[in-house]
């Protein structure tokens, strides 16, 4: 059995590793030729453009791992079948279960990497070629760079933010409220441009207003004026970061942030659940690709296998991004259940097919 296990499994990962590198490369000559005219209109370097490619094949790895767990299973098992391997297999008295075991063990591992690469190494990358794209080509400041119009709730303060840079750090058109225990206005700084220099913010042109201890407020015009606030650039900066650029902590630690400052969290909560739904997928999609491979033992459906393959494949990443997107995002659906429903589906078909297979 052993020898058994060890034959599917080199087969299995000799078609994944061919198929991961034939799609990451075709994903990328079709995205070079969408984009390359976009690159050399906006003037962008050839080396940015380079790094964009290149900064890109983590993700696109990530999403095409599925596909080629699915594609390998239907093409190991039919190519088997076709052999007569697999009647020989049952002949034997293994069981299905038992000869795919090693496929299922497999496709656990994809996921588990799937999971590390989304924690790692994307949430790093996504942010670089989100800057090339959203700044150097299409020329205006994306989510990544810059934020406007924004209220922030600090530590008994709040801050109404005009646009914020987290380049240089700097407020623009800022007004900063302090309240009491009370919650009565203690202080408020109305300024045009705020930036934080030397571990402590400064403001420029504006008027500084304080409570007096009898009643009333003392005005103050001023051309730069020291103020020392508890918030620091990265507050500003994580209001305007994309879950995409977040791993999965660092994504829970900002929805515990946001809620506790009173902000709607729905939107990151539901893709703070895919992110740790998505990568099951792989364990999946073997378990669809299994029941395809072997509707006739012969590997006579083996064509027929690849084309209900791709197309389950289509399917669920239709259905994963528009539940999450359609029903998620707008609350028809808690976070968990947008997440995680076109899974449950899709293992729920598998399953299904999965006893429908002579044993």
């Amino acid at each position: 059995m052993r020898i058994l296990a060890l034959y599917i499994s080199r087969e299995f990962l000799r078609l994944m590793g061919f198929l991961v590198l034939g799609f990451v490369a075709l994903y990328s000559i079709f995205d070079f030729i969408e984009k390359v005219d976009n690159f050399q209109e906006a003037g962008v370097p050839t080396s940015a453009m380079l790094s964009f490619f290149i900064l890109q094949i983590p993700e696109i790895t990530a999403l095409m791992v599925p596909v080629a767990v699915l594609m390998s299973t239907v093409l190991t098992l039919g190519m088997m079948g076709k052999r007569n391997e697999i009647v020989a297999i049952k002949s034997s008295g293994i069981s299905v279960f038992r000869f795919t075991l090693p496929i299922l063990l497999l496709s656990l591992c994809m996921t588990l990497s799937v999971a590390l690469l989304n924690e790692t190494v994307i949430p790093h990358t996504k942010a670089k070629t989100n800057y090339i794209w959203d700044v150097l080509v299409e020329k205006h400041p994306g989510q990544l760079m810059h934020k406007e119009k924004f209220w922030l709730k600090g530590q008994n303060s709040i801050y109404r933010v005009g646009f914020y840079d987290p380049e240089s750090q700097s407020l623009s058109d800022v007004v900063y409220y302090r309240f009491d225990k009370e919650f009565n206005l203690s202080m408020r700084v109305d300024a045009r441009r705020a930036r934080f220099l030397g571990g402590r913010w400064i403001f420029f042109s504006g008027l500084y207003q304080e409570r007096l201890e009898g009643g009333g407020y003392k005005a103050t015009v001023f051309e730069e004026k020291d103020v020392d606030l508890p918030e620091r650039p990265g507050d500003f900066t994580r209001l305007s970061k994309p879950s995409e650029e977040m791993s999965l902590a660092e994504l829970i630690r900002y929805v515990k942030k946001i809620e506790e400052e009173g902000y709607d969290s729905r939107r990151y909560r539901v893709d703070m659940q895919g992110k740790v739904s998505f990568p099951f997928v792989c364990l999946i999609m073997a378990l669809v690709g299994i029941p395809l491979s072997l509707m006739k033992e012969k590997g006579q459906s083996l064509a027929l296998g690849v084309v209900l393959g791709l197309g389950v494949a289509l399917l669920y990443w239709v259905s994963f991004s528009y539940v999450r997107s359609i029903f998620g995002y707008s609350g028809v659906l808690p976070p968990f259940v947008a997440a995680w429903l076109p899974n449950g589906l899709f293992g729920l078909l598998g399953l299904g097919l999965f006893t429908t297979i002579r044993q």
